[in-house]
This record gives structure tokens, C-alpha cells and sequence, in this order.
């Protein structure tokens, strides 16, 4: 979202989120040091402002959160790590269970050997479906932005840790790209994904959207 500290840009958030109605919400970037229930009044609906959980921002930079339908979902556990934030939600109604990993990774590369040994570590505590999503500021492919700036040796390391997290990813059905600089002439990049493991999973999607 880019940082939630306007009201203005809170208004916008809460009504996207009132116009579809998700069960959870996974954000990045608020760019929040503190996200009290009367804050999150400001840019959740009403079903989500008493169940969410975050990781503050450093300085302005990062900050994660994930919300839930309070009336649909409770939390069981979670775990927090500079990079990632992951809650294991249960159904209210029935025995299914479902462990989501938000993500909002470095972009200083430098950092990113440290991020992705991170994803691996949380691997021994995920029972039954993983959802793991967010923004990896790293590609996999050069298809994955619209210029030769590509470092494969970090390519070759994200998947091979997808590889090792024995994940799938979730296809982009509507855009190729979910990242601009915004400049004249823009550098795009696939750097919002998704993915979902697929060993032992409950989860099931349609073949069309």
C-alpha cells in the first residue's frame, strides 16, 4: 500500500476491502510503527479491526500486516520474523486449517541471501496447507520484468528455495507485471507473487477464474 499514515490513502484502502469483501487481508508496506485498534478502524472493515496481527515498520521502511473475518477464522499461532509474518487460521465452522506467510522482503540485495534462509527455516513448522505470498522484491526469470537488469545468480537462489519449500506458483491471470519505478520510461517487474504448497495440501482452485 505504500504507507497508511494519510487518511486519504486509508479511505481508499477500507473501501477497496469493503467492496470485495475478503476473508483475509495480507498487507505491505504500511510503513506503520504502531497499529492500534482505533488506527485500524481507519483503513479495515468493521469484520476485520479486532483480529489482525503486525510487524512494525523500521524508520519508514516495511511493515506487515494480516487481517481476518473474525467471524469466519481465529487465530491459532503465529510466527513473526523480520521479513515475513506468518498466522495459522482456523475455520470457525469446521476442522480445516490454513498457514499464511505474508511477505515483504528487502530490497537492499544485499540482505536477500539472510531473507531466503528465512523462508527455509520456517519450513519445519508448516503442518497441512501453506498459502505463502507478498511482495519478494526478486524474480524469477528474465520474462519476469521488461528489461536485461536481471542477476541470475538471485534468480538461481529464489528458486531454488522455492524448489526446497516444495511450493508452486500461483499463476498472474490478469497483468504480466505487479511493480513500476513509475518513471517516463518505467522498469516492470513480477515482484507480488503467490504460492501455494503442495505437499499435503487442502487447497483446491478452479481451472477458470
Amino acid at each position: 500500500v505504500r504507507g497508511l499514515g494519510d487518511s486519504d490513502k486509508c479511505n481508499v484502502v477500507r473501501d477497496a476491502f469493503t467492496t470485495i469483501n475478503p476473508t483475509v487481508i495480507c498487507i505491505q508496506e504500511t510503513k506503520l510503527h504502531d497499529i492500534t485498534t482505533s488506527k485500524a478502524h481507519n483503513f479495515l472493515p468493521p469484520s476485520h479491526v479486532n483480529s489482525y496481527h503486525f510487524i512494525g515498520a523500521a524508520d519508514s521502511r516495511g511493515g506487515i500486516l494480516t487481517a481476518w473475518n473474525s467471524n469466519a477464522l481465529r487465530l491459532d499461532s503465529y510466527i513473526t520474523r523480520c521479513h515475513t509474518l506468518t498466522a495459522v487460521l482456523s475455520s470457525s465452522s469446521s476442522d480445516h486449517r490454513l498457514t499464511i506467510t505474508n511477505v515483504y522482503a528487502p530490497s537492499d540485495h544485499r540482505d536477500s541471501p539472510l531473507f531466503l534462509d528465512g523462508l527455509k527455516e520456517l519450513k519445519p513448522h508448516i503442518n497441512g496447507a501453506w498459502l505463502l505470498l507478498g511482495d519478494f522484491n526478486l524474480v524469477r526469470s528474465a520474462t519476469d520484468k521488461n528489461n536485461c537488469a536481471i542477476d541470475t545468480r538471485l534468480c538461481q537462489m529464489f528458486n531454488d528455495t522455492l524448489d526446497h519449500l516444495e511450493v508452486v506458483e500461483l499463476p498472474l491471470l490478469d497483468k504480466l507485471f505487479t511493480w513500476s519505478n513509475q518513471r517516463e520510461h518505467p522498469t516492470l517487474a513480477q515482484g507480488l507473487i503467490g504460492c501455494l504448497q503442495t505437499t499435503h495440501s487442502a487447497l483446491f482452485f478452479p481451472t477458470h477464474p
